[in-house]
C-alpha cells in the first residue's frame, strides 16, 4: 500500500494545546460506553477555503457535464443504494496582470456523495472514473479551548466548521444559531438541525450542544460573538480503499488466496469464541498475522476499537471479518479479502497526481462523506491556456481576458464535452460551482441558489448581446432573481440558449427543493 505520511501543522492561533482531560468533557452515545474515536494527538491545518466566508465570489453554476457523474448509482454488498456525484469548486480566483490566478486550494474536486459511506459493507465508490471498494477509516476528535466566533464568521475545528449563522430576536428575547459544516461545505442542518443558544429563553435553548461527536460548551453569547469554553470536531484522518476484490464468503481453516508473491490463509476458526486467525505468507514465511473478532455488534461501525478488531491490513492486502448477515456459520468465518489496497491520508499528497492534496470528509458519527482534492500550488492561466484537474478528469480553459475581466472561459470533461461559455464583459474571475451532490446541489445551492441562477442567466444574456448584430436585442434578465421555478418567456419569443440554460437550472433547483421538503415531511 502506498502511504504518504502527513507533515503536521499548527491549525489556528485561537486553539490551545490538547489537554489530557479533554476526552472527559465529551458525551458518549450511552452511559458507560467509551468514546468511539481517540482524541487527536496533533493539529493538522484544514484545507484552504474551508470556511463559508471564503467561498467563491459570484461563482458560475454548471449542473454537470456528460463525463462527470451526477446521481451515479452504486451499491454495497447488501444492495444498499447510494448516489454519487462529481463536483468541482473554484474559490477566490482573480485576474492579475492579464492572467487568471487560482490560489492554492482554490480548485477543488469533490467525490460528493449524497449519503453516508459505510465501512465494512463493501461499498463501491467512484474515484475519477475508476471504481474502488471502501473498506475502513481512522477518525479522531479534535478539541479547541477558548474559541471566539464573531457574528457571521466561522472557525474550523478538525474537519468540522462552525459558523455563527444568525441571531434571532423578538422583543427582549434572542437566540443565536450555529451552523455545523464539513471542510467541503456540507451543512449538517439537513440531518441534525442547527444548535441554538439563549440566555433569555433557557427553557428552549441552553448553552451546550452535542451532535454526535461535534460538541461544545458556550461561555458567553451576544449578537456580536459566541465565546466557547471548548469546541470539539471530528477529523477523518485516513480512509482505506481497495481496487481488487479477491474473495467474499464463508472460509474454513486452510483456505488461502494468492496475490502476487503473497498468500493470505485462514489459520484457525473458533466459532465459540467468535474469532478467526489469518496469516500472510511470503516466501514460505509468515510476515503478518492477526486474530479477528469477536464482533461487538452494538458498537459497529462507529466504534474504532470494535471495528479495528475485525480488520487485517498489511501492505496492499486487506481483509476483514464480515459481521453481516452472520459472522460464522458451520465452523466457517464470513471473510472478505482484497488486493491493491490504498489509503487517503488527511492533507497528504494525492499519489496518482501529487499536484493535489487529498482530504477525506466525515460525518460526526463515522460515516464517510466522500473526499476532496485541492491544488497545492498557485495556478496562473494566460488567455488560451488551461489547467487539468486531478488525473485530467476535467479541465478549466481560459479563452480570453480583457483588462480585469474574463470575457470567455469554460470547463470541460475528459471526453471534451464543454460547458457553456462562463465568461463575459462583467466577469472578474473563474469561480465555479459544478455538480448536484450533497455539497454543490444542496448545501451551497441552499445559500447561493438565487445568485447562481442570476449569474448564469445574466452571463448568457451578456454574451448573446455581444454576439448579435449591432442594434440587436437579447432577452432582458429579470430585475431580481426568480423565487419560483418558472422562468418567464416573452410572448412569441424563441427559446434562446440563455433561457434554455435558466430553465434547466431552475428545474434542477426545484427538484432539489422538492426533495428536501418531502424529506422534512417524512416523504
Amino acid at each position: 500500500m502506498k502511504r504518504i505520511f502527513l507533515s503536521l501543522a499548527c491549525a489556528a492561533a485561537l486553539a490551545t494545546p490538547v489537554h489530557a482531560e479533554d476526552s472527559a468533557l465529551l458525551i458518549p452515545p450511552r452511559d458507560g460506553w467509551p468514546l468511539a474515536n481517540p482524541m487527536a494527538a496533533a493539529e493538522i491545518a484544514p484545507p484552504p477555503f474551508s470556511l463559508p466566508t471564503e467561498r467563491g465570489v459570484n461563482p458560475a453554476y454548471v449542473a454537470g457535464l456528460p463525463g462527470l457523474h451526477q446521481g451515479l448509482e452504486t451499491f454495497d454488498d447488501f444492495d444498499r443504494r447510494s448516489l454519487k456525484h462529481d463536483s468541482v469548486l473554484i474559490r477566490q480566483s482573480r485576474v492579475e496582470n492579464g492572467e487568471v490566478v487560482i490560489p492554492p486550494g482554490g480548485l477543488a474536486y469533490l467525490e460528493d456523495s449524497w449519503g453516508g459511506e459505510v465501512a465494512l459493507r463493501g461499498e463501491k465508490v467512484p474515484i475519477l472514473g475508476r471504481t474502488a471498494t471502501y473498506i475502513d477509516y481512522d477518525m479522531t476528535v479534535v478539541m479547541h479551548r477558548d474559541v471566539t466566533i464573531p457574528a457571521g464568521q466561522a472557525v474550523a475545528v478538525g474537519g468540522t466548521v462552525y459558523h455563527y449563522y444568525a441571531s434571532i430576536g423578538h422583543e427582549q428575547m434572542v437566540n443565536h444559531t450555529l451552523h455545523v459544516r464539513t471542510i467541503s461545505g456540507l451543512d449538517w442542518e439537513w440531518a441534525f438541525g442547527s444548535p441554538a443558544f439563549s440566555t433569555t429563553e433557557p427553557n428552549w435553548w441552553g448553552n451546550s450542544f452535542a451532535q454526535l461527536y461535534n460538541q461544545g460548551k458556550l461561555r458567553e453569547m451576544s449578537r456580536e460573538a459566541l465565546v466557547f469554553d471548548w469546541l470539539a470536531g471530528v477529523r477523518m484522518d485516513r480512509m482505506t480503499y481497495a481496487e481488487t476484490e479477491v474473495f467474499k464468503g464463508l472460509a474454513a481453516p486452510g483456505d488461502a488466496w494468492t496475490m502476487g508473491g503473497q498468500t493470505l490463509r485462514v489459520a484457525a476458526v473458533d466459532e465459540a469464541a467468535g474469532t478467526a486467525t489469518v496469516e500472510l505468507v511470503e516466501a514460505g514465511a509468515v510476515v503478518a498475522a492477526k486474530t479477528l473478532g469477536p464482533v461487538l455488534s452494538d458498537r459497529l461501525i462507529e466504534d474504532h476499537d470494535a471495528r479495528k478488531a475485525l480488520v487485517f491490513e498489511h501492505g496492499d492486502v486487506v481483509a476483514f471479518l464480515s459481521p453481516w448477515p452472520a459472522a460464522f456459520e458451520g465452523g466457517k468465518v464470513s471473510l472478505k479479502v482484497y488486493d491493491d489496497a490504498f489509503a487517503f491520508d488527511y492533507g497528504a499528497d494525492f499519489a496518482r497526481d501529487p499536484r493535489f492534496a487529498v482530504w477525506p470528509v466525515t460525518c460526526p458519527t463515522g460515516h464517510a462523506f466522500g473526499f476532496m482534492l485541492t491544488n497545492k500550488q498557485e495556478i496562473r492561466l494566460k488567455p488560451g491556456q488551461s489547467v487539468d484537474g486531478p488525473e485530467g478528469y476535467f479541465k478549466v480553459v481560459v479563452n480570453s481576458v480583457e483588462g480585469d475581466h474574463v470575457t470567455s472561459w469554460h470547463v470541460e470533461d475528459r471526453q471534451g464535452n464543454r460547458s457553456a461559455d462562463l465568461g463575459g464583459p462583467q466577469i472578474a474571475n473563474v469561480d465555479l460551482v459544478l455538480g448536484q451532490g450533497r455539497v454543490t446541489g444542496q448545501s451551497i445551492f441552499k445559500d447561493l441558489g438565487r445568485a447562481l441562477l442570476a449569474r448564469s442567466y445574466g452571463t448568457q444574456v451578456a454574451l448573446e448581446t455581444l454576439a448579435r448584430p449591432e442594434g440587436g436585442m437579447a432577452p432582458a434578465p429579470a430585475a431580481a432573481p426568480m423565487t419560483a421555478s418558472v422562468v418567464p418567456v416573452p410572448a412569441g419569443a424563441p427559446l434562446s440558449p440563455a433561457l434554455l440554460l435558466a430553465l434547466a437550472v431552475a428545474v434542477i433547483a426545484s427538484g432539489a427543493i422538492g426533495y428536501e421538503l418531502a424529506r422534512r415531511r417524512g416523504g
